[in-house]
């Protein structure tokens, strides 16, 4: 038989009778479940024999309406919410605190389990900047990007560009050589910072300019001849 869940084990510390015959027999055989089930009661304990504060304030009988129209709790038999006496609720109040506590008490020994299996992943390394800077079309643009290294070797860029893009254009990423003698598209640039990955295998000291290109919908894939900002890596 499976262990028996920690649902299952709060409410019975909690004194509900929940177990059938073969939970009864799996807890009086189980080290583990007896463990818990004896930590819960403890905190159950502990919470089920504190006092509730005696400066409460006895509230208006509509309080209680309000309450009972937002929780969709049963009514009386004149169709209000059924007001308890606060003197009479002290002790039912304090037994789903318990409650809490107890299923705090399995979830905070979880956690605290995770926490100490979990590795902590270093970040990512920035191995190359740039400041782009306007073309003469484009005074006032401003940008910069940067190449960021995941642990896992990855490499992507990230690009930043302020400028105004007019209607029915949009902007382009794209690394240039050195001489302009070739150029790589990484993506379309969406709204004013954006992060692309670098394909595998791809050298930055062969296309070292990072290039934001202004296109338009024409279906031309190739780069417009149009660069609102440009700027070299420095690898």
């Amino acid at each position: 038989m499976q262990h028996i869940d920690d649902e299952t084990l709060a409410l019975l510390a909690l004194g509900e009778d929940v177990l059938d015959d073969d939970a009864r027999a799996h807890l009086a055989s189980c080290a583990e479940c007896a463990d818990g089930a004896a930590r819960l009661a403890r905190v159950a304990d502990a919470f089920d024999g504190a006092d509730a504060p005696d400066d409460l304030v006895e509230p208006d009988a509509a309080v209680w309406s309000r309450v009972q129209a937002e929780l969709g709790l049963t009514t009386g038999a004149t169709g209000t919410a059924v007001v308890v006496p606060l003197a009479a609720r002290r002790r039912r109040v304090w037994v789903p605190v318990a409650a809490a506590a107890a299923a705090a008490l399995v979830v905070g020994g979880v956690g605290g389990i995770l926490w100490e299996r979990r590795e902590v992943e270093p970040p990512e390394t920035t191995v190359a900047s740039a400041t782009l800077d306007p073309l003469p079309d484009w005074e006032g643009a401003t940008g910069d990007a940067r190449v960021e290294e995941q642990p896992d070797g990855r490499r992507q860029v990230v690009v930043t560009v302020d400028a105004p893009v007019p209607e029915g254009t949009y902007r382009e990423v794209w690394l240039l050589a050195e001489d302009l003698s070739g150029l790589v598209s990484l993506g379309v640039l969406d709204g004013a910072e954006g992060r692309f990955d670098l394909p595998d295998g791809l050298d930055l000291t062969q296309f070292p300019v990072v290039d934001v290109s202004e296109e338009h919908f024409d279906g031309d894939p190739a780069h417009s001849g149009d660069s609102v900002v440009r700027g070299p890596l420095d690898v």
